[in-house]
């Protein structure tokens, strides 16, 4: 068979076929909501789901930027320590087994009064 001909066979049929690219991942927080008010003294649950996709592991818990838990379920709740009132920033982040964030995550911000 020609080269030519093989070659655009060749080129024709990888050109056909649907290039599938791995998921990154995803997470949810479906609690507490976007703009939610806490009450400090209430038992305040974050409920939440993640896909951790290929390069995940785990995912941590921040408030304000700061580590304040460790989840290895890929679904569940947590229970947030009393948190100071004023506007809060509640993130999970996706990461590796080295605790490195991979860019996956999924944040709220909510005020507690």
């Amino acid at each position: 068979m020609n080269t030519k001909i093989l070659t655009a066979a060749l080129l024709g049929a990888s050109l056909s076929v649907p290039v599938a690219h791995a998921a990154e991942g995803k997470v949810t927080i479906t609690a507490p909501t976007k703009g939610a008010i806490l009450d400090s003294m209430d038992e305040n649950r974050l409920v939440y789901s993640v896909d951790p996709g290929p390069r995940g592991d785990h995912v941590h818990v921040y408030v304000d930027d700061q580590e304040v838990g460790i989840l290895r379920q890929l679904k569940g709740s947590y229970l947030l320590e009393s948190m100071a009132s004023g506007q809060r920033d509640i993130c999970i982040k996706v990461v590796n087994k080295a605790h490195v964030p991979v860019g996956v995550q999924d944040c709220v911000k909510v005020t507690v009064k």
